[in-house]
Protein backbone atom coordinates (compact mmCIF):
# COMPACT_ATOMS: atom_id res chain seq x y z
CA UNK A 1 0.00 0.00 0.00
CA UNK A 2 2.80 2.45 0.92
CA UNK A 3 4.36 2.00 -2.53
CA UNK A 4 1.29 3.60 -4.17
CA UNK A 5 1.31 6.72 -1.96
CA UNK A 6 2.10 10.03 -3.64
CA UNK A 7 3.33 12.83 -1.39
CA UNK A 8 3.00 16.45 -2.54
CA UNK A 9 3.79 19.85 -1.13
CA UNK A 10 1.36 22.38 -2.60
CA UNK A 11 1.93 25.98 -1.67
CA UNK A 12 3.67 24.94 1.53
CA UNK A 13 1.06 22.36 2.63
CA UNK A 14 1.60 18.59 2.59
CA UNK A 15 -0.86 16.32 0.78
CA UNK A 16 -0.83 12.53 0.51
CA UNK A 17 -2.96 10.51 -1.88
CA UNK A 18 -2.62 7.49 -4.15
CA UNK A 19 -1.53 7.16 -7.76
CA UNK A 20 -4.95 5.65 -8.54
CA UNK A 21 -6.73 8.78 -7.29
CA UNK A 22 -4.52 11.08 -9.35
CA UNK A 23 -5.01 8.90 -12.45
CA UNK A 24 -8.70 9.80 -12.39
CA UNK A 25 -7.66 13.23 -13.65
CA UNK A 26 -7.01 11.61 -17.04
CA UNK A 27 -3.90 10.81 -19.02
CA UNK A 28 -3.53 14.39 -20.29
CA UNK A 29 -3.44 15.85 -16.77
CA UNK A 30 -0.05 16.62 -15.19
CA UNK A 31 -1.35 14.95 -12.01
CA UNK A 32 -1.53 11.55 -13.72
CA UNK A 33 2.23 11.56 -14.31
CA UNK A 34 3.15 12.01 -10.64
CA UNK A 35 4.78 8.80 -9.46
CA UNK A 36 4.61 7.44 -5.89
CA UNK A 37 7.23 9.03 -3.65
CA UNK A 38 8.38 8.67 -0.04
CA UNK A 39 7.46 11.42 2.39
CA UNK A 40 11.10 12.52 2.42
CA UNK A 41 11.08 13.30 -1.33
CA UNK A 42 7.72 14.89 -2.13
CA UNK A 43 6.61 16.46 -5.40
CA UNK A 44 6.41 20.26 -5.21
CA UNK A 45 3.57 22.24 -6.84
CA UNK A 46 3.51 26.03 -6.66
CA UNK A 47 -0.28 26.30 -6.54
CA UNK A 48 -3.01 27.45 -4.13
CA UNK A 49 -3.36 24.72 -1.46
CA UNK A 50 -7.01 25.51 -0.72
CA UNK A 51 -8.04 25.10 -4.34
CA UNK A 52 -5.90 21.99 -4.71
CA UNK A 53 -7.54 20.44 -1.64
CA UNK A 54 -10.97 20.95 -3.27
CA UNK A 55 -9.82 19.34 -6.53
CA UNK A 56 -8.21 16.41 -4.71
CA UNK A 57 -11.47 15.87 -2.85
CA UNK A 58 -13.28 15.91 -6.20
CA UNK A 59 -10.96 13.22 -7.58
CA UNK A 60 -11.58 11.07 -4.51
CA UNK A 61 -15.38 11.52 -4.40
CA UNK A 62 -16.27 12.23 -8.03
CA UNK A 63 -18.19 15.32 -6.98
CA UNK A 64 -17.62 18.58 -5.22
CA UNK A 65 -18.35 18.35 -1.51
CA UNK A 66 -21.32 20.68 -0.86
CA UNK A 67 -20.82 23.25 1.86
CA UNK A 68 -24.60 23.69 2.20
CA UNK A 69 -27.80 22.27 0.67
CA UNK A 70 -27.84 25.26 -1.71
CA UNK A 71 -24.14 25.41 -2.54
CA UNK A 72 -22.99 27.97 -5.07
CA UNK A 73 -21.48 26.77 -8.38
CA UNK A 74 -17.69 26.45 -8.58
CA UNK A 75 -15.87 29.78 -8.36
CA UNK A 76 -13.94 31.17 -11.35
CA UNK A 77 -10.72 30.60 -9.38
CA UNK A 78 -11.57 26.93 -8.86
CA UNK A 79 -12.48 26.49 -12.54
CA UNK A 80 -9.19 28.10 -13.56
CA UNK A 81 -7.30 25.73 -11.25
CA UNK A 82 -9.23 22.77 -12.65
CA UNK A 83 -8.32 23.92 -16.16
CA UNK A 84 -4.65 24.08 -15.17
CA UNK A 85 -4.73 20.46 -13.98
CA UNK A 86 -6.83 19.25 -16.92
CA UNK A 87 -9.91 18.27 -14.91
CA UNK A 88 -12.26 21.15 -15.74
CA UNK A 89 -14.34 19.06 -18.14
CA UNK A 90 -14.79 16.23 -15.61
CA UNK A 91 -15.65 18.70 -12.86
CA UNK A 92 -18.26 20.50 -14.95
CA UNK A 93 -19.72 17.22 -16.24
CA UNK A 94 -20.17 16.02 -12.65
CA UNK A 95 -22.48 18.97 -11.94
CA UNK A 96 -25.14 17.72 -14.35
CA UNK A 97 -24.69 14.05 -15.34
CA UNK A 98 -27.13 12.35 -17.70
CA UNK A 99 -27.35 9.44 -15.24
CA UNK A 100 -29.12 11.78 -12.81
CA UNK A 101 -31.78 12.90 -15.31
CA UNK A 102 -35.34 12.22 -14.17
CA UNK A 103 -38.14 14.17 -15.88
CA UNK A 104 -40.55 14.08 -12.95
CA UNK A 105 -37.79 15.38 -10.66
CA UNK A 106 -37.00 18.38 -12.88
CA UNK A 107 -37.16 21.64 -10.97
CA UNK A 108 -36.19 25.19 -11.99
CA UNK A 109 -32.60 25.71 -10.88
CA UNK A 110 -31.39 28.86 -12.63
CA UNK A 111 -32.58 31.81 -14.68
CA UNK A 112 -29.90 32.96 -17.11
CA UNK A 113 -30.31 36.65 -18.09
CA UNK A 114 -29.54 37.71 -21.66
CA UNK A 115 -28.19 41.11 -22.63
CA UNK A 116 -30.21 43.35 -24.94
CA UNK A 117 -33.89 43.69 -25.62
CA UNK A 118 -34.42 40.76 -27.98
CA UNK A 119 -35.95 37.57 -26.51
CA UNK A 120 -34.23 34.24 -27.28
CA UNK A 121 -35.11 32.43 -30.48
CA UNK A 122 -33.12 29.21 -29.97
CA UNK A 123 -31.35 27.28 -27.22
CA UNK A 124 -28.89 24.38 -27.41
CA UNK A 125 -26.93 22.05 -25.10
CA UNK A 126 -23.94 19.90 -26.19
CA UNK A 127 -24.55 16.13 -26.41
CA UNK A 128 -23.25 13.75 -23.75
CA UNK A 129 -20.61 13.15 -22.52
CA UNK A 130 -19.83 16.85 -22.81
CA UNK A 131 -20.60 19.08 -19.81
CA UNK A 132 -24.10 20.58 -20.06
CA UNK A 133 -23.21 24.15 -20.93
CA UNK A 134 -26.06 26.25 -22.36
CA UNK A 135 -26.09 28.26 -25.61
CA UNK A 136 -28.80 30.81 -26.42
CA UNK A 137 -29.46 32.83 -29.57
CA UNK A 138 -31.08 36.26 -29.16
CA UNK A 139 -31.19 38.43 -32.25
CA UNK A 140 -27.88 37.90 -34.02
CA UNK A 141 -26.03 37.20 -30.77
CA UNK A 142 -25.16 33.72 -29.47
CA UNK A 143 -24.39 33.60 -25.75
CA UNK A 144 -22.72 30.68 -23.98
CA UNK A 145 -23.04 29.83 -20.30
CA UNK A 146 -20.56 27.29 -18.95
CA UNK A 147 -21.77 24.08 -17.32
CA UNK A 148 -21.48 25.69 -13.88
CA UNK A 149 -23.76 28.48 -15.19
CA UNK A 150 -21.29 30.81 -13.49
CA UNK A 151 -19.76 32.60 -16.48
CA UNK A 152 -20.86 33.56 -19.95
CA UNK A 153 -19.44 34.77 -23.23
CA UNK A 154 -21.21 36.22 -26.27
CA UNK A 155 -20.44 36.58 -29.94
CA UNK A 156 -22.20 38.72 -32.54
CA UNK A 157 -22.83 36.81 -35.76
CA UNK A 158 -23.47 38.46 -39.15
CA UNK A 159 -27.05 37.13 -38.94
CA UNK A 160 -29.80 39.63 -38.00
CA UNK A 161 -31.64 36.74 -36.36
CA UNK A 162 -30.82 33.07 -35.59
CA UNK A 163 -33.41 30.34 -36.25
CA UNK A 164 -31.26 27.20 -35.93
CA UNK A 165 -28.70 26.54 -33.20
CA UNK A 166 -26.65 23.39 -32.57
CA UNK A 167 -24.09 22.90 -29.79
CA UNK A 168 -21.31 20.59 -30.95
CA UNK A 169 -19.16 20.93 -27.82
CA UNK A 170 -18.86 23.25 -24.80
CA UNK A 171 -16.76 25.62 -26.93
CA UNK A 172 -18.45 25.38 -30.36
CA UNK A 173 -21.97 26.26 -31.50
CA UNK A 174 -23.39 26.51 -35.02
CA UNK A 175 -25.94 29.16 -36.00
CA UNK A 176 -28.16 29.43 -39.08
CA UNK A 177 -31.16 31.39 -40.32
CA UNK A 178 -34.02 30.79 -42.73
CA UNK A 179 -33.52 34.09 -44.55
CA UNK A 180 -29.74 34.47 -44.49
CA UNK A 181 -26.95 32.43 -46.04
CA UNK A 182 -24.62 29.92 -44.43
CA UNK A 183 -23.87 28.13 -41.17
CA UNK A 184 -21.85 30.36 -38.84
CA UNK A 185 -19.37 28.76 -36.44
CA UNK A 186 -19.34 30.39 -32.99
CA UNK A 187 -16.19 29.50 -31.08
CA UNK A 188 -15.63 30.14 -27.36
CA UNK A 189 -12.00 29.38 -26.51
CA UNK A 190 -11.02 29.42 -22.84
CA UNK A 191 -8.12 31.80 -23.35
CA UNK A 192 -9.40 34.17 -26.06
CA UNK A 193 -12.52 36.19 -27.02
CA UNK A 194 -15.39 34.37 -28.74
CA UNK A 195 -15.46 34.57 -32.54
CA UNK A 196 -17.85 33.88 -35.43
CA UNK A 197 -15.66 34.21 -38.52
CA UNK A 198 -16.05 30.83 -40.26
CA UNK A 199 -19.01 30.02 -42.53
CA UNK A 200 -20.14 26.71 -44.05
CA UNK A 201 -22.11 26.88 -47.30
CA UNK A 202 -23.85 24.57 -49.74
CA UNK A 203 -21.32 24.12 -52.58
CA UNK A 204 -24.14 23.92 -55.12
CA UNK A 205 -25.69 27.19 -53.93
CA UNK A 206 -23.44 29.41 -51.77
CA UNK A 207 -26.28 31.86 -51.05
CA UNK A 208 -28.58 29.08 -49.71
CA UNK A 209 -30.25 29.60 -46.35
CA UNK A 210 -30.43 27.17 -43.43
CA UNK A 211 -33.67 25.39 -42.48
CA UNK A 212 -32.39 22.90 -39.89
CA UNK A 213 -29.25 21.27 -38.50
CA UNK A 214 -28.25 18.12 -36.61
CA UNK A 215 -24.86 16.88 -35.45
CA UNK A 216 -23.40 13.53 -34.53
CA UNK A 217 -21.65 12.96 -31.24
CA UNK A 218 -17.86 12.64 -31.21
CA UNK A 219 -18.32 9.26 -29.51
CA UNK A 220 -20.46 7.88 -32.36
CA UNK A 221 -18.07 8.35 -35.28
CA UNK A 222 -14.34 8.91 -35.60
CA UNK A 223 -14.96 12.32 -37.13
CA UNK A 224 -18.08 14.26 -36.04
CA UNK A 225 -20.50 15.24 -38.80
CA UNK A 226 -22.87 18.13 -39.24
CA UNK A 227 -26.04 17.67 -41.28
CA UNK A 228 -27.52 20.91 -42.64
CA UNK A 229 -30.73 21.35 -44.60
CA UNK A 230 -30.20 24.12 -47.15
CA UNK A 231 -32.72 25.86 -49.38
CA UNK A 232 -31.65 28.00 -52.34
CA UNK A 233 -32.25 31.74 -52.21
CA UNK A 234 -34.86 31.38 -54.99
CA UNK A 235 -36.63 28.61 -53.00
CA UNK A 236 -36.53 26.26 -56.01
CA UNK A 237 -33.99 23.69 -54.77
CA UNK A 238 -32.89 22.12 -51.50
CA UNK A 239 -30.57 19.45 -50.11
CA UNK A 240 -29.08 18.11 -46.89
CA UNK A 241 -25.30 18.59 -46.88
CA UNK A 242 -22.99 16.58 -44.63
CA UNK A 243 -19.90 18.37 -43.31
CA UNK A 244 -16.84 16.84 -41.66
CA UNK A 245 -16.43 18.95 -38.52
CA UNK A 246 -12.69 18.26 -38.29
CA UNK A 247 -11.87 19.55 -41.77
CA UNK A 248 -14.98 21.79 -42.12
CA UNK A 249 -15.44 20.41 -45.63
CA UNK A 250 -18.62 19.03 -47.28
CA UNK A 251 -18.47 15.26 -47.75
CA UNK A 252 -21.92 14.38 -49.10
CA UNK A 253 -25.12 15.85 -50.52
CA UNK A 254 -28.29 13.97 -49.52
CA UNK A 255 -31.76 14.07 -51.05
CA UNK A 256 -31.40 16.98 -53.45
CA UNK A 257 -34.79 18.28 -54.60
CA UNK A 258 -35.74 20.61 -57.44
CA UNK A 259 -39.06 22.45 -57.82
CA UNK A 260 -40.44 22.30 -61.35
CA UNK A 261 -43.22 24.72 -62.15
CA UNK A 262 -45.71 25.11 -59.32
CA UNK A 263 -45.35 21.57 -57.97
CA UNK A 264 -43.94 22.62 -54.58
CA UNK A 265 -45.39 19.58 -52.80
CA UNK A 266 -43.17 17.24 -54.82
CA UNK A 267 -39.99 18.83 -53.46
CA UNK A 268 -40.64 19.80 -49.84
CA UNK A 269 -37.36 20.79 -48.13
CA UNK A 270 -36.42 19.29 -44.76
CA UNK A 271 -37.16 21.68 -41.88
CA UNK A 272 -36.46 19.05 -39.18
CA UNK A 273 -33.33 16.88 -38.92
CA UNK A 274 -32.47 14.28 -36.29
CA UNK A 275 -29.57 11.84 -36.17
CA UNK A 276 -30.04 8.24 -34.97
CA UNK A 277 -26.46 7.12 -34.39
CA UNK A 278 -27.18 3.55 -33.26
CA UNK A 279 -29.21 2.94 -36.41
CA UNK A 280 -26.98 5.09 -38.65
CA UNK A 281 -30.10 6.85 -39.90
CA UNK A 282 -30.87 10.51 -40.53
CA UNK A 283 -34.45 11.69 -40.10
CA UNK A 284 -35.30 14.49 -42.54
CA UNK A 285 -38.84 15.86 -42.49
CA UNK A 286 -40.60 18.91 -43.88
CA UNK A 287 -44.12 20.16 -44.51
CA UNK A 288 -45.92 22.56 -46.84
CA UNK A 289 -49.17 24.42 -46.26
CA UNK A 290 -51.26 25.00 -49.37
CA UNK A 291 -54.89 25.47 -50.44
CA UNK A 292 -55.54 21.75 -49.96
CA UNK A 293 -54.12 21.75 -46.43
CA UNK A 294 -50.82 20.68 -44.90
CA UNK A 295 -48.71 18.07 -46.66
CA UNK A 296 -45.67 16.47 -45.04
CA UNK A 297 -42.70 14.48 -46.31
CA UNK A 298 -40.78 12.23 -43.87
CA UNK A 299 -37.62 10.38 -44.92
CA UNK A 300 -35.07 8.14 -43.23
CA UNK A 301 -31.67 8.14 -44.91
CA UNK A 302 -28.86 5.63 -44.48
CA UNK A 303 -25.95 7.99 -45.07
CA UNK A 304 -23.63 5.08 -45.89
CA UNK A 305 -25.86 3.54 -48.55
CA UNK A 306 -27.45 6.14 -50.84
CA UNK A 307 -27.69 9.90 -51.10
CA UNK A 308 -30.54 9.78 -53.63
CA UNK A 309 -32.98 7.11 -52.38
CA UNK A 310 -34.16 7.03 -48.74
CA UNK A 311 -34.55 3.71 -46.96
CA UNK A 312 -38.05 4.81 -45.96
CA UNK A 313 -40.38 7.63 -46.97
CA UNK A 314 -43.89 8.72 -46.03
CA UNK A 315 -46.06 11.43 -47.57
CA UNK A 316 -48.55 12.78 -45.04
CA UNK A 317 -51.83 14.55 -45.72
CA UNK A 318 -54.15 13.55 -42.90
CA UNK A 319 -53.14 15.08 -39.56
CA UNK A 320 -49.67 15.93 -40.84
CA UNK A 321 -47.01 16.48 -38.21
CA UNK A 322 -46.73 19.84 -36.47
CA UNK A 323 -43.38 18.63 -35.14
CA UNK A 324 -41.52 15.33 -35.28
CA UNK A 325 -38.64 13.73 -33.35
CA UNK A 326 -36.70 10.46 -33.23
CA UNK A 327 -35.80 8.36 -30.18
CA UNK A 328 -32.81 6.04 -30.26
CA UNK A 329 -33.60 4.55 -26.86
CA UNK A 330 -37.16 3.66 -27.89
CA UNK A 331 -36.31 2.91 -31.57
CA UNK A 332 -39.27 4.99 -32.66
CA UNK A 333 -40.42 8.18 -34.33
CA UNK A 334 -42.85 10.47 -32.52
CA UNK A 335 -44.96 13.32 -33.86
CA UNK A 336 -47.59 15.82 -32.76
CA UNK A 337 -50.49 15.96 -35.22
CA UNK A 338 -51.06 19.46 -36.61
CA UNK A 339 -54.82 18.96 -36.73
CA UNK A 340 -55.41 16.96 -33.54
CA UNK A 341 -52.54 17.98 -31.28
CA UNK A 342 -52.29 14.31 -30.25
CA UNK A 343 -49.04 12.35 -29.98
CA UNK A 344 -48.33 9.50 -32.41
CA UNK A 345 -45.64 6.81 -32.42
CA UNK A 346 -44.07 4.79 -35.26
CA UNK A 347 -41.81 1.83 -34.43
CA UNK A 348 -38.62 1.92 -36.51
CA UNK A 349 -38.50 -1.88 -36.51
CA UNK A 350 -41.85 -2.00 -38.30
CA UNK A 351 -40.96 0.39 -41.09
CA UNK A 352 -40.34 -1.21 -44.45
CA UNK A 353 -37.38 -0.29 -46.61
CA UNK A 354 -37.44 1.01 -50.16
CA UNK A 355 -40.31 3.09 -51.41
CA UNK A 356 -43.38 4.72 -49.91
CA UNK A 357 -44.62 3.21 -46.66
CA UNK A 358 -48.15 2.47 -45.54
CA UNK A 359 -49.51 4.42 -42.57
CA UNK A 360 -47.13 3.65 -39.67
CA UNK A 361 -48.51 5.91 -36.95
CA UNK A 362 -50.22 4.70 -33.80
CA UNK A 363 -51.91 7.31 -31.63
CA UNK A 364 -50.67 7.00 -28.03
CA UNK A 365 -53.03 9.74 -26.88
CA UNK A 366 -56.79 10.00 -27.49
CA UNK A 367 -57.37 8.16 -30.77
CA UNK A 368 -61.03 9.12 -31.09
CA UNK A 369 -60.24 12.77 -30.51
CA UNK A 370 -57.43 12.59 -33.07
CA UNK A 371 -59.75 11.12 -35.72
CA UNK A 372 -62.45 13.71 -35.05
CA UNK A 373 -60.01 16.62 -35.17
CA UNK A 374 -58.44 15.42 -38.41
CA UNK A 375 -61.81 15.02 -40.14
CA UNK A 376 -62.94 18.44 -38.92
CA UNK A 377 -59.80 20.15 -40.23
CA UNK A 378 -58.81 21.62 -36.88
CA UNK A 379 -55.35 23.05 -36.07
CA UNK A 380 -54.94 22.11 -32.41
CA UNK A 381 -51.32 21.05 -32.82
CA UNK A 382 -50.04 24.30 -34.27
CA UNK A 383 -47.16 25.64 -32.22
CA UNK A 384 -46.59 22.38 -30.32
CA UNK A 385 -43.07 21.00 -30.04
CA UNK A 386 -41.81 17.48 -29.48
CA UNK A 387 -38.35 16.23 -28.47
CA UNK A 388 -36.83 12.91 -27.38
CA UNK A 389 -34.15 12.61 -24.72
CA UNK A 390 -32.83 9.34 -23.31
CA UNK A 391 -35.89 7.14 -22.55
CA UNK A 392 -38.49 9.92 -22.60
CA UNK A 393 -40.56 11.95 -25.04
CA UNK A 394 -41.36 15.58 -24.25
CA UNK A 395 -44.14 17.71 -25.71
CA UNK A 396 -44.44 21.48 -25.26
CA UNK A 397 -47.97 22.86 -25.46
CA UNK A 398 -47.94 26.60 -25.01
CA UNK A 399 -46.01 27.09 -21.80
CA UNK A 400 -46.48 23.60 -20.35
CA UNK A 401 -44.30 20.51 -20.80
CA UNK A 402 -45.69 16.99 -20.79
CA UNK A 403 -43.56 13.85 -20.70
CA UNK A 404 -44.32 10.40 -22.09
CA UNK A 405 -42.74 7.36 -20.46
CA UNK A 406 -42.71 3.77 -21.66
CA UNK A 407 -44.08 1.38 -19.03
CA UNK A 408 -44.29 -2.41 -19.18
CA UNK A 409 -47.41 -4.11 -17.90
CA UNK A 410 -47.17 -7.13 -15.62
CA UNK A 411 -47.21 -10.57 -17.25
CA UNK A 412 -50.72 -11.25 -15.98
CA UNK A 413 -51.82 -8.10 -17.81
CA UNK A 414 -50.23 -9.24 -21.05
CA UNK A 415 -46.70 -7.88 -20.60
CA UNK A 416 -47.28 -5.18 -23.22
CA UNK A 417 -45.39 -1.90 -23.32
CA UNK A 418 -47.43 1.29 -23.21
CA UNK A 419 -46.65 5.00 -23.28
CA UNK A 420 -47.94 6.93 -20.28
CA UNK A 421 -48.26 10.72 -19.97
CA UNK A 422 -47.34 12.98 -17.07
CA UNK A 423 -46.39 16.63 -16.63
CA UNK A 424 -43.08 18.30 -15.81
CA UNK A 425 -43.13 20.64 -12.81
CA UNK A 426 -46.83 20.04 -12.20
CA UNK A 427 -47.80 21.65 -8.92
CA UNK A 428 -47.12 24.90 -7.09
CA UNK A 429 -45.09 27.66 -8.71
CA UNK A 430 -41.36 27.82 -8.12
CA UNK A 431 -39.04 30.72 -7.48
CA UNK A 432 -35.64 30.54 -9.11
CA UNK A 433 -32.56 32.63 -8.62
CA UNK A 434 -31.00 34.53 -11.45
CA UNK A 435 -29.45 37.82 -12.38
CA UNK A 436 -29.97 40.51 -9.78
CA UNK A 437 -32.70 38.76 -7.84
CA UNK A 438 -35.43 36.17 -8.04
CA UNK A 439 -38.19 35.58 -10.53
CA UNK A 440 -41.34 33.50 -10.28
CA UNK A 441 -42.11 31.01 -13.04
CA UNK A 442 -45.81 30.87 -12.23
CA UNK A 443 -46.52 32.74 -15.48
CA UNK A 444 -45.56 30.23 -18.16
CA UNK A 445 -45.49 31.90 -21.56
CA UNK A 446 -45.10 29.96 -24.80
CA UNK A 447 -41.97 27.83 -25.20
CA UNK A 448 -40.19 28.83 -28.43
CA UNK A 449 -37.15 26.56 -28.10
CA UNK A 450 -35.72 23.94 -25.75
CA UNK A 451 -32.80 21.58 -25.37
CA UNK A 452 -31.73 18.68 -23.15
CA UNK A 453 -28.32 17.62 -21.90
CA UNK A 454 -26.87 16.00 -18.79
CA UNK A 455 -29.51 16.25 -16.07
CA UNK A 456 -30.89 19.52 -17.49
CA UNK A 457 -33.67 20.95 -19.60
CA UNK A 458 -33.16 24.49 -20.93
CA UNK A 459 -36.17 26.53 -22.07
CA UNK A 460 -36.56 29.74 -24.08
CA UNK A 461 -39.95 31.41 -23.68
CA UNK A 462 -41.71 34.01 -25.78
CA UNK A 463 -41.14 37.61 -24.58
CA UNK A 464 -38.69 36.51 -21.83
CA UNK A 465 -35.13 37.86 -22.09
CA UNK A 466 -33.70 34.93 -20.18
CA UNK A 467 -33.23 31.15 -20.34
CA UNK A 468 -34.80 28.82 -17.77
CA UNK A 469 -32.67 25.89 -16.66
CA UNK A 470 -34.44 22.96 -15.01
CA UNK A 471 -32.33 20.30 -13.32
CA UNK A 472 -33.00 16.92 -11.72
CA UNK A 473 -29.47 16.25 -10.41
CA UNK A 474 -29.41 15.49 -6.67
CA UNK A 475 -27.08 17.34 -4.33
CA UNK A 476 -24.80 14.31 -4.17
CA UNK A 477 -23.59 12.57 -7.32
CA UNK A 478 -21.72 9.28 -7.21
CA UNK A 479 -18.37 8.92 -8.96
CA UNK A 480 -18.02 6.31 -11.65
CA UNK A 481 -14.30 5.73 -12.29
Amino acid sequence: MASSVVTLIVGGEVFQTTAATLSRAGASSPLASLAPTPASAPHFLDRDPRLFATLLSFLRRGRLAPTSPDSDPPSPALLAEARHFGVEGALLASLSPASAFSPLALRPSALLPLAGRVPPSAVAVPPSPHPASVFAAHGGVVTRFDAALASRGSVLTPLPAVDSLVAVSPTLALAGARDFAGVHLCRYPDDAPATAREVLSWPGSPSATVLSMAATSATEVSSPWLFTSFESARRNSSAVVTFDMNSLSPVAEIGRKEVYGADVEAAIPASRLSWLGRHNLLLAAGSHSGPAGVVGDICLWDVRASATVPVWELREKEDCFADIAASEALSSLFKVGAASGEVFMADLRMLGGGGISIEPWVCIGDGQRAAAAASAGRKEGNGCRIECYLNWVFVARGGEVEVWTQVELAQEAGGKKLMRRNWVGNGPSFVIAGGSGHESVKEKTKIVSWAFGGSRMALARDDKRSIEVWDSAPAAISFNP
